[in-house]
């Protein structure tokens, strides 16, 4: 458990880099370029196993995500009208086609618990997909 944690911290650790090194104006045009990729990583939260699952099994069926990772016990700290709010939750992180995320949105959105999920996704550089597994 503590080494899927550590995984997906530092792939947000990554990914932030990325992202601030794209939006950085002294970035260069081929730093912008490999980062408009192909393909995207998206992480979602969820409250239990049974909707990680159900979400998971749906959007990897569907052609929507190549792989689905399910990382039990995340504590969330954030702020829900007016409170402060700390709940345990699963963190989804989904590799997908950046030309399938509104649909995988839409999709986790059909099916996701919550009135507001979590829903960020962010380009990466390179990704291996079988593409007898990854139609979209």
């Amino acid at each position: 458990m503590v080494r899927e944690l550590t995984i997906a911290v530092l792939a947000s650790v990554v990914i932030f880099i990325c992202y601030k090194q794209a939006a950085s104006s002294n970035t260069s045009m081929a730093a912008k370029s490999a980062l408009s990729a192909l393909h995207s990583v998206v992480y979602v939260t969820v409250p239990n196993i049974t909707v990680a699952k159900q979400i998971a099994r749906e959007v990897v069926s569907g052609k929507l995500a190549a792989c689905v990772n399910i990382i039990p016990s995340v504590t969330s700290v954030y702020e829900w009208e007016g409170k402060l709010e700390e709940g345990s939750e699963l963190l989804l992180i989904m590799k997908t086609r950046s030309s399938a995320i509104e649909r995988l949105q839409k999709k986790v959105l059909e099916l996701h618990p919550y009135e507001v999920p979590e829903f960020i996704a962010a380009p990466v550089r390179s990704l291996v997909l079988n593409a007898n597994t990854h139609e979209v």
